[in-house]
Protein backbone atom coordinates (compact mmCIF):
# COMPACT_ATOMS: atom_id res chain seq x y z
CA UNK A 1 0.00 0.00 0.00
CA UNK A 2 2.96 2.51 -0.04
CA UNK A 3 2.39 3.20 -3.59
CA UNK A 4 -0.92 3.58 -4.91
CA UNK A 5 -2.76 5.33 -8.42
CA UNK A 6 -4.49 8.68 -7.91
CA UNK A 7 -8.43 8.82 -6.67
CA UNK A 8 -10.49 8.48 -9.74
CA UNK A 9 -14.00 7.04 -10.30
CA UNK A 10 -12.41 3.54 -11.42
CA UNK A 11 -10.43 3.33 -8.40
CA UNK A 12 -12.94 4.06 -5.77
CA UNK A 13 -14.43 0.75 -6.96
CA UNK A 14 -11.19 -0.85 -8.31
CA UNK A 15 -9.06 -0.42 -5.20
CA UNK A 16 -8.86 -3.05 -2.54
CA UNK A 17 -7.17 -4.29 0.69
CA UNK A 18 -8.14 -7.26 2.60
CA UNK A 19 -8.41 -5.75 6.68
CA UNK A 20 -8.50 -9.69 8.42
CA UNK A 21 -10.13 -7.90 11.36
CA UNK A 22 -12.94 -6.64 9.26
CA UNK A 23 -12.98 -9.76 6.92
CA UNK A 24 -13.21 -12.05 10.12
CA UNK A 25 -15.55 -10.01 11.87
CA UNK A 26 -18.05 -10.02 8.62
CA UNK A 27 -17.83 -13.81 8.24
CA UNK A 28 -18.58 -14.58 12.02
CA UNK A 29 -22.14 -12.16 11.90
CA UNK A 30 -23.30 -12.67 8.47
CA UNK A 31 -22.76 -16.98 10.09
CA UNK A 32 -24.17 -16.30 13.48
CA UNK A 33 -27.31 -14.29 11.76
CA UNK A 34 -27.86 -17.14 8.83
CA UNK A 35 -27.81 -19.66 12.06
CA UNK A 36 -30.42 -17.45 13.96
CA UNK A 37 -32.54 -17.52 10.97
CA UNK A 38 -31.93 -21.19 10.06
CA UNK A 39 -33.19 -22.07 13.96
CA UNK A 40 -36.20 -20.11 13.82
CA UNK A 41 -37.36 -20.98 9.92
CA UNK A 42 -36.70 -24.89 11.80
CA UNK A 43 -39.49 -24.00 14.86
CA UNK A 44 -42.19 -22.68 11.98
CA UNK A 45 -41.71 -19.08 12.61
CA UNK A 46 -41.16 -16.42 9.90
CA UNK A 47 -38.82 -13.70 10.52
CA UNK A 48 -39.40 -10.36 7.93
CA UNK A 49 -37.46 -10.33 4.84
CA UNK A 50 -36.53 -6.19 5.06
CA UNK A 51 -34.69 -7.24 8.34
CA UNK A 52 -32.52 -9.43 6.33
CA UNK A 53 -32.10 -7.37 3.41
CA UNK A 54 -30.90 -4.16 5.60
CA UNK A 55 -28.60 -6.35 7.98
CA UNK A 56 -26.94 -7.98 4.30
CA UNK A 57 -26.81 -4.02 3.15
CA UNK A 58 -25.07 -3.38 6.11
CA UNK A 59 -22.81 -5.55 6.20
CA UNK A 60 -21.61 -5.31 2.63
CA UNK A 61 -21.02 -1.58 3.17
CA UNK A 62 -18.73 -2.28 6.22
CA UNK A 63 -16.67 -4.72 4.00
CA UNK A 64 -16.31 -2.29 1.65
CA UNK A 65 -15.64 0.76 4.18
CA UNK A 66 -13.09 -1.52 5.89
CA UNK A 67 -11.51 -3.17 3.15
CA UNK A 68 -12.17 -1.23 -0.33
CA UNK A 69 -11.09 2.45 -1.16
CA UNK A 70 -12.20 4.01 1.95
CA UNK A 71 -9.13 1.59 3.55
CA UNK A 72 -7.19 2.11 0.57
CA UNK A 73 -6.57 5.77 0.68
CA UNK A 74 -7.63 6.65 3.79
CA UNK A 75 -3.76 6.04 4.69
CA UNK A 76 -2.92 8.63 2.55
CA UNK A 77 -6.16 11.13 2.20
CA UNK A 78 -7.25 12.72 5.79
CA UNK A 79 -10.86 13.58 3.89
CA UNK A 80 -11.05 9.95 2.79
CA UNK A 81 -10.22 8.87 6.52
CA UNK A 82 -12.62 11.47 8.06
CA UNK A 83 -15.15 10.30 5.59
CA UNK A 84 -14.20 6.35 6.71
CA UNK A 85 -14.99 6.98 10.08
CA UNK A 86 -18.32 8.69 10.04
CA UNK A 87 -19.69 5.63 8.14
CA UNK A 88 -18.43 3.22 10.67
CA UNK A 89 -19.96 5.38 13.29
CA UNK A 90 -23.03 6.24 11.87
CA UNK A 91 -24.32 4.76 8.56
CA UNK A 92 -23.23 0.99 9.33
CA UNK A 93 -24.71 0.56 12.58
CA UNK A 94 -27.52 1.52 11.25
CA UNK A 95 -27.84 -0.75 8.61
CA UNK A 96 -26.89 -3.71 10.69
CA UNK A 97 -28.86 -2.82 13.48
CA UNK A 98 -31.94 -2.57 11.22
CA UNK A 99 -31.65 -5.84 10.55
CA UNK A 100 -33.16 -6.55 14.13
CA UNK A 101 -29.92 -9.11 14.88
CA UNK A 102 -30.52 -8.28 18.60
CA UNK A 103 -34.58 -9.13 18.37
CA UNK A 104 -33.17 -12.57 16.45
CA UNK A 105 -31.06 -13.59 18.98
CA UNK A 106 -33.95 -12.37 21.96
CA UNK A 107 -36.40 -15.15 19.82
CA UNK A 108 -33.51 -17.83 18.98
CA UNK A 109 -32.26 -18.16 22.62
CA UNK A 110 -34.76 -16.53 24.84
CA UNK A 111 -35.26 -13.91 27.40
CA UNK A 112 -31.11 -14.46 28.80
CA UNK A 113 -30.13 -14.22 25.32
CA UNK A 114 -26.60 -12.09 24.75
CA UNK A 115 -27.94 -9.24 23.22
CA UNK A 116 -30.87 -8.77 25.82
CA UNK A 117 -28.53 -8.51 28.24
CA UNK A 118 -26.17 -6.56 27.19
CA UNK A 119 -28.72 -4.14 26.39
CA UNK A 120 -30.00 -4.48 29.92
CA UNK A 121 -26.77 -3.92 31.63
CA UNK A 122 -25.28 -1.23 32.99
CA UNK A 123 -23.01 0.35 29.76
CA UNK A 124 -25.78 -0.46 27.72
CA UNK A 125 -28.48 1.37 29.81
CA UNK A 126 -25.99 4.27 30.06
CA UNK A 127 -25.34 4.54 26.64
CA UNK A 128 -29.50 4.09 25.44
CA UNK A 129 -30.02 7.16 28.32
CA UNK A 130 -31.52 9.81 26.57
CA UNK A 131 -29.33 12.64 27.89
CA UNK A 132 -25.80 10.23 26.71
CA UNK A 133 -26.84 8.66 23.78
CA UNK A 134 -26.67 11.88 21.72
CA UNK A 135 -24.09 13.95 22.65
CA UNK A 136 -21.83 10.88 22.59
CA UNK A 137 -21.68 11.24 18.43
CA UNK A 138 -19.91 15.41 18.97
CA UNK A 139 -17.47 14.59 22.05
CA UNK A 140 -16.38 11.47 19.73
CA UNK A 141 -15.82 13.55 16.66
CA UNK A 142 -13.94 16.50 18.95
CA UNK A 143 -11.53 12.99 19.92
CA UNK A 144 -11.62 11.24 17.32
CA UNK A 145 -10.20 14.32 14.96
CA UNK A 146 -8.03 16.54 17.19
CA UNK A 147 -6.37 14.39 19.29
CA UNK A 148 -3.73 11.50 18.60
CA UNK A 149 -6.16 8.95 16.87
CA UNK A 150 -5.51 9.85 13.69
CA UNK A 151 -1.62 9.25 14.37
CA UNK A 152 -2.02 6.22 16.09
CA UNK A 153 -4.59 4.47 13.63
CA UNK A 154 -2.24 5.39 10.49
CA UNK A 155 1.04 4.76 11.98
CA UNK A 156 -0.48 1.04 13.34
CA UNK A 157 -2.23 -0.94 10.52
CA UNK A 158 -3.86 -2.67 13.54
CA UNK A 159 -4.29 0.10 15.71
CA UNK A 160 -6.17 1.50 12.45
CA UNK A 161 -8.44 -1.88 12.15
CA UNK A 162 -9.20 -2.31 15.94
CA UNK A 163 -10.27 1.33 15.92
CA UNK A 164 -12.93 0.93 12.92
CA UNK A 165 -14.35 -1.87 14.78
CA UNK A 166 -14.82 -0.12 18.10
CA UNK A 167 -16.58 2.58 16.05
CA UNK A 168 -18.81 -0.26 14.68
CA UNK A 169 -19.92 -1.09 18.30
CA UNK A 170 -19.94 2.63 19.70
CA UNK A 171 -22.81 3.46 16.63
CA UNK A 172 -24.58 0.23 16.97
CA UNK A 173 -25.16 0.46 20.83
CA UNK A 174 -26.41 4.07 20.60
CA UNK A 175 -29.23 3.67 17.73
CA UNK A 176 -30.29 -0.58 18.89
CA UNK A 177 -32.98 1.46 21.60
CA UNK A 178 -34.19 3.89 17.94
CA UNK A 179 -34.71 0.72 16.05
CA UNK A 180 -35.29 -2.09 19.21
CA UNK A 181 -38.44 -3.78 18.84
CA UNK A 182 -39.31 -3.92 22.93
CA UNK A 183 -38.08 -0.43 23.49
CA UNK A 184 -40.05 0.41 27.02
CA UNK A 185 -38.78 4.29 27.39
CA UNK A 186 -41.74 6.67 27.95
CA UNK A 187 -42.66 9.21 25.65
CA UNK A 188 -41.49 11.84 27.50
CA UNK A 189 -38.05 10.16 27.68
CA UNK A 190 -37.98 9.89 23.83
CA UNK A 191 -38.73 13.71 23.34
CA UNK A 192 -36.13 14.34 25.86
CA UNK A 193 -34.15 12.17 23.01
CA UNK A 194 -35.04 14.14 20.25
CA UNK A 195 -34.66 17.47 21.96
CA UNK A 196 -31.06 16.83 22.94
CA UNK A 197 -30.99 15.62 19.10
CA UNK A 198 -31.52 18.72 17.72
CA UNK A 199 -28.68 20.22 20.23
CA UNK A 200 -26.61 17.78 18.82
CA UNK A 201 -27.35 18.56 15.29
CA UNK A 202 -25.64 22.27 15.89
CA UNK A 203 -23.00 20.79 17.61
CA UNK A 204 -21.47 18.47 15.14
CA UNK A 205 -21.00 21.29 13.38
CA UNK A 206 -18.42 22.62 15.21
CA UNK A 207 -15.53 19.88 15.00
CA UNK A 208 -15.63 20.18 10.95
CA UNK A 209 -16.29 24.36 10.60
CA UNK A 210 -12.65 24.25 13.14
CA UNK A 211 -11.24 21.78 10.75
CA UNK A 212 -12.40 23.67 7.61
CA UNK A 213 -11.13 27.58 8.62
CA UNK A 214 -7.93 26.54 10.47
CA UNK A 215 -4.92 27.79 8.58
CA UNK A 216 -2.20 25.82 10.21
CA UNK A 217 -2.64 21.70 10.63
CA UNK A 218 -4.09 20.37 13.94
CA UNK A 219 -4.52 16.60 13.32
CA UNK A 220 -1.78 14.23 14.06
CA UNK A 221 -2.61 12.51 10.95
CA UNK A 222 -0.09 14.05 9.00
CA UNK A 223 2.80 13.01 10.93
CA UNK A 224 2.62 9.28 9.75
CA UNK A 225 0.13 9.16 6.53
CA UNK A 226 1.52 7.80 3.23
CA UNK A 227 2.33 10.95 1.25
CA UNK A 228 1.78 10.10 -2.61
CA UNK A 229 3.19 11.91 -5.96
CA UNK A 230 -0.02 13.17 -6.71
CA UNK A 231 -1.35 13.82 -2.86
CA UNK A 232 -2.62 17.82 -2.34
CA UNK A 233 -1.21 19.73 0.31
CA UNK A 234 -1.79 18.71 4.06
CA UNK A 235 -3.46 21.83 4.55
CA UNK A 236 -5.91 21.62 1.63
CA UNK A 237 -6.37 18.05 2.57
CA UNK A 238 -7.28 18.98 6.35
CA UNK A 239 -9.80 21.63 5.11
CA UNK A 240 -11.69 19.34 2.57
CA UNK A 241 -11.28 16.83 5.72
CA UNK A 242 -13.21 19.52 7.22
CA UNK A 243 -15.70 20.40 4.56
CA UNK A 244 -16.57 16.26 4.89
CA UNK A 245 -16.91 16.26 8.53
CA UNK A 246 -19.15 19.30 8.38
CA UNK A 247 -21.50 18.27 6.23
CA UNK A 248 -21.93 14.98 6.24
CA UNK A 249 -22.21 14.63 9.82
CA UNK A 250 -25.01 17.27 9.16
CA UNK A 251 -26.71 15.23 6.75
CA UNK A 252 -25.58 11.89 9.16
CA UNK A 253 -27.96 13.13 11.91
CA UNK A 254 -31.07 13.47 10.05
CA UNK A 255 -31.72 9.71 9.96
CA UNK A 256 -31.28 9.81 13.38
CA UNK A 257 -33.58 12.27 14.11
CA UNK A 258 -36.33 10.72 11.69
CA UNK A 259 -35.60 7.43 13.95
CA UNK A 260 -36.36 9.49 17.08
CA UNK A 261 -39.50 11.00 15.82
CA UNK A 262 -41.11 7.43 15.15
CA UNK A 263 -39.83 6.72 18.33
CA UNK A 264 -41.91 9.23 19.61
CA UNK A 265 -45.24 8.31 17.87
CA UNK A 266 -44.92 4.88 19.24
CA UNK A 267 -44.13 5.28 22.49
CA UNK A 268 -46.80 8.32 22.64
CA UNK A 269 -49.14 5.63 21.26
CA UNK A 270 -48.61 3.06 23.87
CA UNK A 271 -49.13 5.46 26.88
CA UNK A 272 -52.52 6.41 25.21
CA UNK A 273 -53.36 2.71 25.17
CA UNK A 274 -51.70 2.43 28.74
CA UNK A 275 -53.72 5.58 30.05
CA UNK A 276 -57.01 4.16 28.38
CA UNK A 277 -57.09 0.49 29.82
CA UNK A 278 -56.64 2.45 33.41
CA UNK A 279 -59.58 4.41 32.80
CA UNK A 280 -61.88 2.23 31.37
CA UNK A 281 -60.67 0.01 34.82
CA UNK A 282 -61.77 2.82 36.76
CA UNK A 283 -65.11 3.07 35.00
CA UNK A 284 -65.81 -0.46 35.41
CA UNK A 285 -64.96 0.42 39.24
CA UNK A 286 -67.56 2.75 39.53
CA UNK A 287 -70.11 0.99 37.78
CA UNK A 288 -70.14 3.57 34.72
CA UNK A 289 -70.91 1.88 31.05
CA UNK A 290 -70.65 3.00 28.28
CA UNK A 291 -73.87 3.86 27.36
CA UNK A 292 -73.98 6.81 29.83
CA UNK A 293 -73.92 10.12 28.48
CA UNK A 294 -69.86 11.32 27.35
CA UNK A 295 -70.05 14.21 29.74
CA UNK A 296 -71.53 11.61 32.55
CA UNK A 297 -68.05 9.56 32.43
CA UNK A 298 -64.29 11.29 32.99
CA UNK A 299 -65.50 14.40 34.85
CA UNK A 300 -62.94 16.28 36.56
CA UNK A 301 -62.78 15.67 40.35
CA UNK A 302 -63.41 18.96 41.16
CA UNK A 303 -66.88 18.18 39.94
CA UNK A 304 -67.37 15.98 42.33
CA UNK A 305 -66.48 17.98 45.13
CA UNK A 306 -69.78 19.84 46.71
CA UNK A 307 -67.57 22.68 47.43
CA UNK A 308 -66.56 23.43 44.28
CA UNK A 309 -68.48 21.76 41.55
CA UNK A 310 -71.16 24.97 41.82
CA UNK A 311 -67.90 27.32 41.55
CA UNK A 312 -66.62 25.91 38.00
CA UNK A 313 -70.28 25.43 36.60
CA UNK A 314 -71.03 28.49 36.65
Amino acid sequence: MSSIPALTATTVITQWYAAPIALAVSVAAVAAYAHGLHRLRARGRQWPRHRTVLFGVGMLVYLYVSCGAPQVYGRTLFSMWTGQMLMLLLVVPGLVMGGQVVELNRMVAGPGSIGTRLLRSRPGRVLSSPLVGPVIIPVLSAGLFFGPVPGWAVASPVAGWLLQLLLVVIGSAIVLPLVATDDDRASLAVALAMGIGFIELLLDAIPGIVLRLQTHISSTYFEHHLVQSWSPSNLRDQQFAGGVLWCAAELLDLPFLILVFQRLIHADARDAREIDTVLDAERIARGIGSSQPEDSRDQPWWLADPNLRERYRE
